[in-house]
């Protein structure tokens, strides 16, 4: 005698539909991250020790994915990316989120966070098709850079990343001003003047806040990784 064990159908939180597993999940909501918090990393794996060194990047954005779970995320390399995607020994092991109001490190998204966005997505909540558009548009609130270069860095330019779109496919692109576009200033999320950093075919990455004003301040040891990136390209 055989027996057939029924597969669980898992169903999608805001589609309604069926959950497919293999599915990179989707990000659906956007909340800014406004008082603070950081997420930390160390070099390495498990439970820092005391006195281990921790280095910190700051959040942008707290996000609801499609399966229903909350994350932070930052922006990294060429794109924005879930905190706890970074977590290998290369690029650092994923510590937790730094609450600076409390002096805490939390394993998780805090409540409030959780809250908000899943409050916001029930509200605009919209049906799932085939149609494109922007269900977001934030502005950056951590000062990052986009940075352009067509000679591995020999020559490069940085500049400010102005908002972040949200699409409907879960797609997520950092917007900048094109300055010959400008038909009025101040310059408001949602003008025509606005452009994506890596439709440009000489992007390369984004820089944290502080990377970028080292750089523009010709910091040596911020210029010297800078030499090493080249290197490395």
């Amino acid at each position: 005698m055989s027996t057939v064990t029924p597969s669980a159908k898992v169903i999608d939180l805001f589609s309604g539909q069926e959950y497919q597993t293999q599915h990179l999940p989707k990000v659906v909501r956007l909340a800014p991250e406004l008082d603070g918090f950081e997420v930390l990393y160390s070099n390495q794996h498990g439970h820092p020790k005391v006195g281990q060194e921790l280095f910190s990047v700051n959040i942008l954005f707290w996000a609801l994915l499609d399966n229903g779970a909350f994350v932070g995320m930052i922006p990294w390399f060429d794109e924005l990316i879930i905190c706890t995607d970074l977590n290998c020994p290369s690029k650092g092991f994923f510590q937790g989120y730094y609450d600076p109001g409390l002096d805490q490190i939390i394993p998780q998204v805090p409540g409030h966070k959780c809250i908000e966005l899943i409050t916001a997505a029930d509200y605009f909540d919209f049906e799932v098709d085939d149609t494109l558009f922007v269900v977001q548009e934030l502005a950056d609130t951590c000062g990052s850079h986009a940075v352009f270069t067509a000679d591995n860095f020999d020559n490069f330019s940085m500049t400010e990343v102005f908002s972040w779109r949200l699409y409907s496919d879960g797609c997520i692109q950092a917007q900048m001003i094109d300055h010959e576009q400008v038909s009025h200033r101040p310059v408001l999320i949602g003008d025509n003047c606005l452009v994506a950093c890596d439709e440009s075919p000489d992007f390369v990455n984004f820089f944290q806040y502080r990377v970028a004003i080292n750089i523009k301040e010709k910091d040596a040891d911020t210029m010297a990784v800078l030499e090493q990136l080249k290197s490395d390209l």
